[in-house]
C-alpha cells in the first residue's frame, strides 16, 4: 500500500520474489541482507504525499526513478501478472519501456528461482 491506495496484491512468494511495483522494489531494496557486512541500506528517495491533497496520478509518481509523464497524470489500474498477482503501475501496460528491476530484487528473484 501507498498513499492510502493498494499498489501490489499476490502471494508472499509473488510479492516478494517476483514484484513488479516500483514501490515494492524501493522496500525489498532498503530490507537488511542477513549475509552482507555493514552494508548501507537503500532508501527511498523523497518524501511521502500530503494526503490531505493528495496528487493527480499515481502517489508514488514523484519518488519513483521509472515513473512517466502518465504516471504524474492518471492513476494506474491494476494490472494483472498471474490469477493471484496485481499491480497497479503503468509499466505493466503492453506500451510501456521494459525496466530492470534494481540489483538487490533482481538478486532476491535469482535466489529464490535457485532454491524451486
Amino acid at each position: 500500500m501507498y498513499g492510502g491506495k493498494i499498489v501490489e496484491i499476490g502471494t508472499v512468494d509473488e510479492v516478494f520474489y517476483n514484484p513488479q511495483h516500483p514501490y515494492t522494489w524501493g522496500l525489498i531494496s532498503s530490507m537488511p541482507s542477513l549475509d552482507a557486512k555493514e552494508e548501507e541500506l537503500y532508501a527511498i528517495p523523497g518524501t511521502p504525499p500530503n494526503l490531505l491533497h493528495p496528487p493527480k496520478g499515481d502517489a508514488f509518481a514523484p519518488r519513483n526513478e521509472y515513473a512517466m509523464q502518465i504516471d504524474l497524470e492518471e492513476q494506474p489500474p491494476m494490472f494483472k501478472v498471474s490469477e493471484t498477482h496485481y499491480a497497479a503501475t503503468w509499466l505493466l501496460h503492453p506500451d510501456a519501456p521494459k525496466v530492470e528491476p534494481p540489483e538487490a530484487v533482481k538478486s532476491r528473484m535469482r535466489k529464490f528461482m535457485g532454491t524451486k
